[in-house]
């Protein structure tokens, strides 16, 4: 039986025109999204609606879903895949884009002692002058160089733009090609957290100020966060919208922190509280329970923050799933399966019957979303990002940096390292406070039934040692302090 919308979500399936949906926690965007796009094709032709978002992972998971509703007829893309499409079929061939490995090559040939280049404007300026030159691009220029194209073009009539909040300048400049389109946005300002992307909110707001009878609606209503973690949530929200108080479909819910000694007393102090929820490992501590390993999220700020704590479950035979490292061993597969690509005599979809499991069903999908076409299936290949194969796994408790949970929820979420100087990140310049409360929303939200968060009074990470207590963030939220326990006496010989 096919699941009933909210007044909210019928609000926004039915409002005509160009819209801004402010999606709070869990709401059903991704539901409503898709009943939007099935309401337009009621009056309008699958050529003339797009559905488009910045990750490759985002539109991947869309594409899924769109099938599955039998849309296969619409066209679901990244904005960047969209531009190539759109090149290409202007031109008549292939954008001859450069590669992630040769664009580090050109960085290191124009600014042989700069760190990061193109975060000054002299910088960018210099590095896409010589693209030009060559007759190259990446997939920000791509962005850029397809705006004249689209006056030469028939546009289509609605632009579903999933995720709004992570659009970057580039972005920006490509939608103002389309002033004859609606737009429907969806997403939600309070989890922009890509500020080192070149993504800017107030740049953002400005640009959606300028299309025409933009009307503004709001999704409230979570299906995923109890009460308590909605509250606690409400306070880390930090963007130029006004956005309602978020509604809880269930009471409940906790948030707790524990103060602690030492980053070993804090790493065995988490491995008991996993066993509790999991039921136990050992035979003679095992209880019923409902918690899988998977239905447990260990986040921190930075990856190394929460090193520790994986080695000690490792070593008590806790089950873990580092989410990072995982991407990185499928991008090394990926990049052996684009080796094994160059053959002539090996076409894609014999290349994909061929490839490890690991891998195998994510190049099924990409092969799905680049609608079967070998070149731009490579690509997508050549460009994917570690955040785009980031997965959850329920077979062990997931270990994530705040950054990798976004878009994911888990019964019980872990901050580890809640700690001044890590939450807030001060560790690094370049942090902006606007920004960190963002995270921290971002974090808290990603729980079901309860947010826990852990500091210590000491803590040694990379060349710096934190000593400044609970984070300021936190520090007035229901907080245990746990003292060490006394070291047992040593035994006294006999003899």
């Amino acid at each position: 039986m096919e699941a009933l919308l909210t007044e909210e979500q019928k609000r926004v399936v039915e409002t005509p025109g160009s819209l801004l949906v402010i999606a709070g926690p869990g709401t059903g965007k991704t539901f409503t999204l898709i009943k939007k796009v099935k309401n337009l094709l009621e009056s309008e032709s699958p050529e003339d609606v797009v559905v488009l978002s910045y990750s490759l992972k985002v539109s991947r998971e869309l594409k899924e879903k769109f099938s599955k509703e039998g849309l296969d007829s619409v066209k679901v893309d990244t904005f960047h895949g969209f531009a190539y499409d759109i090149w290409r079929d202007y031109y008549q061939k292939n954008p001859p884009l450069i590669s992630e490995d040769e664009k580090r090559d050109i960085l290191k040939k124009l600014f042989p002692r700069q760190k990061s280049p193109l975060k000054t404007k002299e910088g960018l300026k210099a590095y896409r002058t010589f693209l030009k030159e060559k007759g190259l691009l990446d997939f920000e220029l791509l962005l850029l160089e397809t705006i004249p194209i689209l006056k030469h073009l028939s546009l289509p009539k609605f632009l579903v733009i999933d995720e709004f909040q992570d659009m970057g300048e580039e972005i920006l400049e490509f939608l103002k090609g389309f002033p004859s389109s609606n737009f429907v946005f969806f997403g939600d300002p309070n989890q922009a957290i890509y500020s080192f992307k070149g993504v800017d909110l107030l740049r953002i707001r400005d640009f959606l100020e300028g299309i025409p009878d933009l009307k503004r609606l709001h999704l409230t209503k979570s299906f995923r966060c109890r009460e308590e973690i909605l509250k606690v949530a409400e306070r880390f929200k930090e963007s130029p919208w006004k956005v309602p108080s978020y509604k809880p479909l269930v009471s409940g819910g906790s948030v707790e922190g524990f103060e602690l000694e030492t980053p070993y007393q804090e790493a065995d102090f988490l491995a008991k509280k996993v066993k509790e929820l999991i039921g136990g490992l050992q035979l003679e501590e095992q209880r019923l329970s409902d918690v899988a390993p998977g239905d447990i999220f260990i986040l921190s700020r930075i990856r190394q923050a929460a090193a520790h704590v994986r080695e000690v479950f490792e070593d008590q035979g806790i089950p873990v799933n580092s989410v990072e490292a995982q991407a990185e061993e499928l991008k090394k597969e990926i990049e052996g399966f684009l080796k094994n690509m160059e053959n002539p005599l090996l076409d894609a979809e014999t290349a994909i019957s061929s490839a490890p499991r690991e891998v195998k069903g994510l190049l099924k999908n990409l092969w799905e979303l680049s609608n079967r076409d070998e070149e731009k299936f490579k690509v997508y290949l050549e460009t994917i990002s570690l955040e785009d194969l980031f997965q959850v796994k329920k077979e062990g408790v997931n270990f994530l940096s705040i950054h990798s949970s976004k878009g994911l929820e888990a019964e019980y979420v872990f901050l580890v390292g809640a700690e001044n100087g890590l939450i807030p990140l001060k560790l690094f310049k370049d942090t902006r406070e606007d920004e960190e409360k963002r995270l921290l929303y971002v974090a808290i939200t990603r729980a079901k039934s309860a947010f826990y968060f852990t500091s210590t009074k000491r803590r040694k990470i990379f060349n710096f040692t934190l000593k400044h207590g609970t984070s300021r963030y936190l520090a007035d939220l229901p907080i245990t302090r746990i003292k060490k326990p006394p070291k047992k006496p040593k035994q006294v010989g006999l003899f």
